[in-house]
């Protein structure tokens, strides 16, 4: 196995220079710490870690940050819990401003005095949390969950799977007799998004009411839910039922209604999602399928430790999926006879 004797060999530079620098010192230029850290890729290099100078976990999004979301927050709080129990701290990382060029996650980790890493994910930042399993790790990916082969076998996923809470949700507002069901989702997709896609599209093609045009992807903010609600109500063949797969964009799009005039559910049947308890600070209580996000970010770093703890044994993949469910509240009920089309200044043709 390649020592740190053998990288500042191969660098031209001291012992205690290389030191410095994978212990991630300030005091060495630019130039030569670039220029040892080649030397420790190309050595392959990488120090025992041990639990003493590995005293943190971290908290990495490999696309963009969304810490102020629902879900992110109540993962967080979830997250903290179980870390003010252990004896590590919890950090947020930023790898694409702070992973140096060529340098290995491992390298990284090792520099950060990083143990393990809750990672969190879309479909289109995949084949960046590949590359990093493939360094044997110990990573959860939160929230997001796909196929893996046996070489990502130390990549493990925390997630609520919400599919079929989410054809029940669907199949509710069928059998209450609509047939223009919208279906409102964040624009960035992961497992999560997906699976809610999905079964929206199973249930109506099941029943031939898929129209993919009602199908709308939007940012997840409360403002965005607000637009779509009025765009949905101005079409001249306006959806009499909308599945929002987002809370912010179901409480700015429940909000919006209101402000236009059009009752729920009596004018327009509404179906959100919840991460935590938003469908109780709303009236109507809303209906929504749900999920205990803070219950996830506990459960990601509880698997997370485990990983850890276990050493190599702790290395593979072992998922903890848990289910959300259906909530029937009071947003959803028969489709209105003459469904009427709604103009963003709530003037109804």
């Amino acid at each position: 196995m390649p020592s740190i004797r053998d990288v500042a060999k191969e660098a031209g530079v001291s012992i205690a220079t290389v030191s410095r620098v994978i212990n991630g010192s300030d005091t060495v230029a630019s130039t030569l710490r670039k220029q040892v850290m080649k030397a420790v890729e190309a050595c392959d290099y990488a120090p025992a870690m041990g639990r003493k100078s590995l005293d943190a976990i971290a908290m990495i999004y490999t696309g963009p940050f969304c810490i102020g979301s629902l879900y992110d927050s109540a993962c967080l709080e979830g997250i903290v819990e179980v870390m003010r129990e252990s004896s590590y701290d919890l950090r947020i990382v930023d790898i694409h401003r702070d992973l140096s060029p060529n340098e290995k996650l491992r390298q990284f980790f090792m520099r950060k005095g990083i143990a393990g890493a809750i990672v969190r994910c879309t479909s289109a930042d995949r084949p960046t949390v590949l590359r990093m399993a493939k360094e044997n790790l110990p990573l959860v990916v939160l929230g997001d969950h796909f196929e893996i082969s046996e070489t990502h076998s130390n990549l493990s996923f925390v997630y609520a799977e919400s599919k079929l809470a989410s054809r029940e949700a669907i199949e509710h507002l069928v059998s209450l007799g609509h047939k223009r069901i919208s279906f409102a989702s964040c624009e960035r997709d992961d497992g999560d998004h997906l699976d809610r896609l999905n079964a929206y599209r199973e249930v109506l093609e099941e029943n031939d009411l898929m129209d993919e045009t009602l199908v709308c992807r939007v940012p997840p903010h409360r403002l965005d839910g607000a637009q779509l609600i009025r765009n949905l109500l101005g079409r001249p063949n306006r959806p009499t039922a909308v599945y929002i797969a987002d809370p912010l964009v179901a409480v700015g799009a429940m909000n919006e209604a209101y402000r236009l005039g059009v009752k729920i559910p009596e004018e327009l049947s509404l179906i959100g999602f919840d991460d935590t308890d938003t469908r109780s600070t709303v009236y109507p209580h809303m209906s929504a399928v749900c999920q205990d996000s803070k219950m996830l970010g506990h459960a990601a770093l509880d698997l997370l430790l485990k990983k850890i703890e276990g050493g190599a044994s702790g290395i593979e993949s072992s998922n903890d999926r848990h289910s959300a469910w259906f909530d029937l509240g009071g947003t959803s009920a028969p489709p209105p006879g003459n469904p009427r089309r709604v103009l963003p200044t709530g003037k109804m043709l």
